[in-house]
């Protein structure tokens, strides 16, 4: 691994210290990789929060714009798609870049980029200039997830990664309980304000804190633990030995190459489970706002329901991955909250109750948070070290190719029937073919040792 090599070349560039006495190591280390917890998560968290703001903001602003540019459902499903697109393509090249430039630079760049584009998208015209705007925007927020990972694993050794990937993911369901009650206020209260529409104003809104706070990002962030001027420099030196341990102890595991990564069938089933749950996730996150419009509530009213799912999940989600982890459990940790997940979409549609529809996409959004987590354990349990990296790295890119099929088959679903209810039932067998492939593979001859 790349980060492997800068480590070695940053030790090699530090002065010499006296070595410190080993019982001293642990608690010096310990006492570092706190004060980096401190210094360094509530940026991180904040920095993907914005992040997943302005990518699904869209879903908000489509309860007015859609009308106001004459989007159809297969219009706003293909303009909110095509994101991914731009997202894939990109994430590769700007890792690279990352990795180039240092992680401080870069993720304010990044940030700069996605807060302009996301502005951007408040002059669009029509279906075409807003596929554009979106494409750019995957192109825009390509490198952050993948670079934070990146970022935290140069911080943190794997024992610490759970606890830090948590923290980190739990920006998705706080983007969505402080972003929609604001955007369904600002669309209320925002039309023809300054001759602009209220969906205009929350493009413009929403997208200028990314840039604000790219200024923090670059001049607060520190790339590597190397150069932590706060940290105290016998506490520097304890927390690279430990780093240096854990990578190598990493790579001393053995791996598996990149031809028997190809031609491991399970990281193939992996990605297309990955796929599927990733169509359910877009689809509900896109659509939730209008699946909840269709009972004539105001716009503030469905920016204030839509915070209750995400509430719930992220409650159930802590839960959830604390039981996974305390009983070493993965298989039935994933595919049970992912029928979850398909269950709640039934609910929703079945029913013309809103409180009955609510409590629908309420489950499924349970499901869909505490599914989440838990695959991501799924591919260490039988790829070692460089082959998990080259292996995730591979089943998110199968994956998020669902992120245009998602949102895209519900809106041309609902064009074709006039019904959205169709575009949940058709969410509700999409994902659950994430579960099955899980359990057939679980089922297997061909499992590893270490597989439950």
């Amino acid at each position: 691994m790349k980060h492997v090599e800068e480590f070695d070349s940053t030790l090699a560039g530090v002065g010499v210290m006296p070595e410190p006495d080993k019982s001293e190591i642990s608690s010096l280390a310990s006492g570092a990789i706190r004060k980096a917890k401190f210094r360094l998560m509530p940026l991180i968290l904040l920095m993907y929060l914005l992040a997943f703001i302005d990518r699904s903001n869209i879903g908000m602003a489509a309860l007015t714009m859609n009308q106001s540019l004459g989007l159809t459902p297969e219009h706003f499903g293909f303009a909110v798609g095509i994101f991914s697109f731009g997202y894939i393509l990109f994430e590769i090249p700007s890792n690279v870049l990352l990795e180039r430039y240092g992680a401080r630079f870069w993720l304010a760049r990044i940030m700069i980029t996605w807060g302009i584009i996301s502005m951007a998208m408040a002059f669009a015209q029509g279906v075409v200039t807003l596929s554009i705007l979106r494409f750019l925007l995957g192109v825009a927020e390509a490198g952050l997830a993948p670079g934070i990972v990146f970022y935290l694993t140069t911080w943190f050794p794997k024992k610490e990664l759970a606890k830090v990937f948590s923290i980190y993911y739990l920006g998705v369901p706080l983007a969505a309980i402080i972003a929609n009650p604001i955007s369904g206020y600002i669309l209320d209260n925002f039309h023809n304000v300054g001759g602009l529409e209220s969906w205009q104003w929350l493009f413009l809104i929403e997208g200028c804190p990314p840039v604000i706070l790219s200024v923090i990002v670059f001049l607060y962030l520190t790339d590597k633990p190397s150069k932590a001027s706060w940290l105290k420099p016998e506490e520097r030196q304890a927390y690279q030995d430990l780093m240096e341990k854990d990578q190598h102890a990493t790579l001393s595991v053995g791996h598996s190459g990149f031809r028997e990564m190809i031609k491991d069938r399970r990281v193939w089933i992996l990605g297309m489970a990955y796929f599927f749950t990733v169509i359910g996730l877009t689809g509900l996150g896109f659509w939730m706002p209008q699946f909840i419009k269709r009972f004539d509530y105001s716009d503030t009213v469905v920016g204030m329901l839509g915070t209750i799912p995400y509430i719930a999940g992220a409650v159930v989600m802590c839960w959830w991955s604390n039981h996974s982890d305390k009983t070493g459990e993965r298989t039935w940790h994933f595919i049970i909250p992912s029928l979850v997940f398909s269950v709640g979409f039934v609910i929703a549609a079945i029913s013309d109750s809103p409180v009955i529809s609510m409590l629908g996409l309420t489950i499924s959004t349970i499901g869909m948070l505490s599914c989440v987590p838990t695959f991501y354990t799924l591919p260490a349990s039988f790829l070692t070290s460089r082959g998990c990296a080259g292996g995730m790295a591979l089943i998110n890119s199968i994956g998020n190719i669902g992120g245009f099929f998602g949102p895209f088959l519900v809106g041309l679903t609902i064009s074709i029937t006039g019904k959205s209810q169709n575009g949940l039932y058709l969410l509700s067998v999409l994902v659950l073919f994430s579960p099955l492939l899980i359990y057939l593979m679980s089922r297997s001859r061909r499992q590893v040792a270490g597989w439950r």
